[in-house]
């Protein structure tokens, strides 16, 4: 395993977000995919709710549009552009989003991974939310007991264990499979044969790998800390941290220390 410095790389990230502009587009990427994601959620649990009630809203349709305009195309536009500032500097505008066919590809190797835990979190919270609507309708008056109904949400059925389960193998998915973009934005493999390679990469520098998830995490943590206004640093660093953790993990320097 190459002798890579989780430090310095975040040094790297840092001196590229202070020098190339393109990382502006960055934070506005991640602010509008976190806009864009709490408006889907928001109106997914509200969805819920009105189908436990006994009623059907189209508004599921805001939350599937609005998940897909992030993963079709603000993440892969946002994990293309990182690349290419790892690899090359600046890149253009044009090179970020003018690829459709890999921003296609890193749709639908994200898709393939999270498509298990976000149909069992999806689960778990329809049980969640039934819970709590069985809770309330079985015992008048205490509406405002949201200590219990809390309680009942998590026990009641099978919603906690769905919504854990889910959490659990996001986590793994997203740990192990972290490079796979890298993988097919540089070439050397398809849509699957990244899962596979990113894996493998993952297991070989599990050390290095974890010890920088843990540290990503940590930044955000801080970010969320100070009042989330650090996020709009944390996330758009971390897209270039990873792709230079993959090219220096790979033997790839990448550009030289701005």
């Amino acid at each position: 395993m190459r002798a890579v410095s989780i430090r310095q790389l975040w040094g790297r990230a840092w001196d590229f977000f202070k020098g190339h502009w393109l990382l502006l587009l960055f934070v506005g990427l991640c602010v509008l995919s976190v806009i864009v994601i709490f408006i889907s959620i928001s109106t997914l649990i509200l969805g819920f709710i009105v189908l436990l009630l006994g009623y059907f809203t189209p508004i599921f349709i805001v939350s599937f549009i609005g998940f897909l305009i992030v993963q079709l195309i603000l993440r892969p536009a946002l994990v293309r552009a990182g690349y290419l500032v790892a690899r090359k500097g600046q890149p253009s505008f044009r090179e970020a989003f003018g690829d459709l066919s890999l921003l296609l590809k890193i749709f639908v190797y994200d898709l393939i991974l999270r498509l298990i835990p976000v149909i069992l979190i999806g689960m778990g919270v329809y049980r969640v939310l039934e819970s709590a609507i069985i809770f309330i309708s079985t015992h008048p008056g205490r509406e405002k007991d949201y200590w219990a109904i809390i309680v009942s949400m998590m026990l009641g059925g099978t919603g906690g264990v769905l919504i854990g389960a889910g959490l659990v193998i996001f986590f793994i998915l997203n740990l192990f499979g972290l490079v796979g973009p890298y993988a097919i934005l540089s070439g050397r493999a398809g849509i699957f044969g990244a899962i596979g390679q990113s894996f493998s990469f993952t297991a070989q520098n599990f050390g290095k790998v974890f010890v920088a998830f843990l540290s990503f995490i940590g930044l955000a943590i801080l970010g969320l800390l100070l009042c989330g206004v650090g996020l709009l640093v944390v996330l758009p660093m971390g897209e270039v941290f990873w792709p230079l953790l993959y090219l220096a993990l790979t033997g790839e320097e990448g550009v030289p220390h701005p």
